[in-house]
């Protein structure tokens, strides 16, 4: 019984000890029911692209003073213009459209927006043209804001050629030139463009490229001076017969040929009247060689001086012959002026000595500060006769008076 009731007991305790150890069932739940519900729609914004804005353009402060020719974006055909009138010319010019401009600049000279340094070369200082443009562009330099180197050249194309070398080591921001000889000027203008230096040019070279020019309508300026005498043969009652004597430069200057063109062709109406050309440099040489034309031309009925040193000479000649021949002159130095006055000349064309150069000032320090320029400027020219002389005397010479002049109180 009792053997009964052990076994029993093991069986027990073997029962309770494989319950304990069976893995536990854990108890089925419900299963979950996820309903199917729609994605939100989400609309699409467009997104541009962010792009950079454009710089805004350098505008020209001195546009307002440009009355173009032609249309602005077209570079003008210099040389065709020049070919026109029998001039030959092979120039390049970098800037597009020609304008006429006043003498007196109606907006402000452009200030520099760095300290630039700049070249000015002129052909010659000795007459008073050349002399006021170098003081002019001088004052304007100031006015700009830059620092000006100068040479003059003394109407040596060495001399200029050798100054240009010498800015273009030491790097200059711009040169402006006057040349000498506008052929041979295009060695200078040929390294200035190597270099990549811009450039203006007061009166046009014949050949080498440019970024600008400020010249003159010289074939008017000849037409002017040309019918001045015209009419002072005429009104004098003398017979359109007999010799024309004019004297120019002994080399190719674009402002002599095309100012010859504009006063000969004056006289072309008339068969009987032969022109002479005579030529030289200084008063001097002037001053000779009409000295003999008055001698070798007893018929000699009109003369024109075509700048100011070759007039003053001839004046001087006249004077010293007491020559009642007339003469006309291009230009409006002191003594032409004078001469005019006391009625040894019959009247000139005339322009400007400062605008031009405070032209070009404005061209270059608006192109360095990256303004659009004019590839051509055309000053002004202006007739002079003994009934305005006395006012243009002072439209000329600021400040100053044709009588103070005479009494010697200006120079």
């Amino acid at each position: 019984m009792r053997k009964i009731t052990l076994i029993a007991s093991l069986l027990l305790v073997l029962t309770l000890v494989l319950t304990a150890c069976a893995p536990t069932v854990a108890p089925t739940e419900a299963p979950v029911v996820v309903e199917e519900t729609e994605a939100p729609v989400v609309e699409e914004t467009a997104v541009e692209a962010t792009e950079a804005p454009e710089p805004e353009a350098v505008v020209n402060p001195n546009a307002a003073d440009f009355t173009f020719v032609g249309e602005p974006d077209v570079v003008f055909d210099l040389n065709k213009w020049y070919g026109d009138v029998g001039v030959e010319a092979d120039v390049t010019i970098r800037s597009a459209g020609a304008a006429r401009v006043p003498d007196v600049m109606t907006t402000a000279m452009p200030k520099a927006n760095e300290k630039y340094t700049i070249g000015f070369s002129v052909y010659y200082t000795v007459d008073e043209v050349g002399s006021m443009i170098l003081e002019s562009m001088k004052a304007a330099a100031e006015e700009a804001g830059v620092e000006l180197l100068i040479n003059d050249a003394n109407y040596d194309q060495n001399a200029q050629n050798q100054a240009i070398e010498q800015w273009i080591l030491q790097d200059v921001d711009g040169v402006i030139l006057a040349p000498c000889d506008f052929t041979g000027v295009k060695t200078a203008l040929d390294a200035l463009e190597a270099a990549g230096i811009p450039v203006v040019t007061l009166n046009a070279p014949l050949a080498g490229a440019v970024d600008s020019l400020v010249i003159g309508d010289t074939v008017e300026q000849g037409a002017i001076a040309g019918a001045l005498l015209e009419k002072a043969m005429l009104d004098s009652g003398k017979e359109m017969k007999g010799t024309v004597v004019y004297q120019t430069l002994p080399f190719v200057h674009p402002n002599a040929a095309t100012r010859a063109k504009g006063f000969v062709d004056t006289f072309t109406k008339y068969p009987d009247i032969k022109i002479v050309e005579l030529t030289g440099i200084s008063p001097e040489e002037h001053y000779t060689a009409f000295d003999g034309a008055l001698k070798a031309y007893p018929d000699m009925i009109g003369a024109w001086g075509l700048y100011s040193s070759a007039t003053i000479g001839m004046m001087n000649a006249k004077t010293a012959n007491n020559s009642e021949v007339l003469l006309s002159s291009v230009d409006q130095d002191k003594p032409i002026l004078k001469g005019i006055y006391d009625g040894i000349i019959v009247g000139t064309a005339a322009y400007s000595s400062i605008a031009p150069a405070r032209w070009c000032m404005s061209q270059m320090v608006n192109l360095l500060n990256g303004a659009p320029i004019p590839g051509v400027l055309f000053y002004a020219t202006k007739e002079i006769t003994p009934d305005n002389v006395v006012e243009m005397f002072e439209y000329y010479y600021p400040g100053k008076t044709l009588q103070d002049y005479i009494e010697g109180k200006v120079q």
